[in-house]
């Protein structure tokens, strides 16, 4: 089976080298020619692409002419408009039925739901008034115009690795000690989306992709300092911050066995 992944970035790359070394015939693209070779290291057949958003790079048509199609391109917050992140979507869209790719998994984001303050489900609609992220709403509307057999992974903060929740706070004064995380670790998400690519999960439909439980900010940071060595952080006022809490119950139903259930053990 062919998969293509197009942002081979943090999880791109490492979920590129599991389905590898799990026998995938495995296409990837990076806007740099520079990351060939790290890709290529990973079992990737790289290609160049740049989403500015209409598409530019090199041969990149043949990562449509695929099996599954990967999407996993954030939006830039810093440096583009939310209506430039949706205009890339639609490209890919176009891509993809334009080569009749049959199967579309995009990795989107928690932060497609409001601030609600309680618990937030697949079913909970956006509210751009009150914390839903613009780029993430416009993003989803675009991909779910796709011909193809469509799941959409919303997920929280993605830790693992070198991303260690609280260690950017080290030392440093904070807020939201009593505010609930939604993390998950980036084992997880992956194995998710082999799970998925494999038909042992639905291949359509929409899931958040979060730990199934939600310790605060100040139990997962002060976890973490004690494990990795480094400076707790300073709380100070307010103690909970605007939030919610993502559920990942259905998920759960589905069958799937979490390898993080905690950020504690992260």
């Amino acid at each position: 089976m062919k998969v293509s992944i197009v942002g081979c970035g943090w999880l791109g790359l490492a979920l590129g080298r599991r389905l590898a070394e799990e026998g995938f015939a495995v296409m990837g693209s990076t806007t740099s020619k520079e990351k060939f070779d790290l890709l290529s290291d990973a079992g990737i057949n790289p290609f160049l692409l740049k989403m500015d958003p209409m598409p530019t790079g090199e041969n990149f048509n043949a990562l449509f002419q695929t099996d599954v199609l990967v999407i996993n391109i954030p939006p830039g917050r810093k440096k583009n408009t939310p209506e430039f992140y949706g205009e890339q979507i639609k490209y890919l869209k176009y891509l993809a039925d334009q080569h009749k790719v049959s199967r579309v998994i995009f990795v989107s984001s928690t932060s497609y739901y409001p601030n609600t303050g309680d618990w937030v489900t697949e079913t909970t609609n956006f509210d751009l008034e009150n914390g839903s992220t613009k780029a993430v709403v416009l993003g989803e509307r675009e991909i779910r115009q796709v011909e193809a057999k469509l799941t959409v992974l919303r997920c929280g903060g993605l830790m693992g690795e070198d991303r260690v929740p609280g260690k950017w706070f080290a030392g440093k004064v904070t807020s939201g000690a009593s505010t609930p995380v939604n993390y998950i670790h980036r084992d997880d998400v992956i194995n998710i989306i082999q799970q998925l690519i494999k038909g042992d999960l639905p291949e359509e439909g929409t899931l958040n992709l979060v730990c199934p439980e939600h310790p605060t900010r100040k139990e997962v940071h002060e976890a973490m300092a004690h494990k990795y060595n480094f400076d707790q952080p300073i709380w100070e006022a307010p103690e909970r911050i605007d939030s919610k809490k993502v559920s990942g119950k259905k998920l759960t139903d589905l069958g799937y066995s979490f390898l993080k259930p905690t950020p504690l053990d992260f």
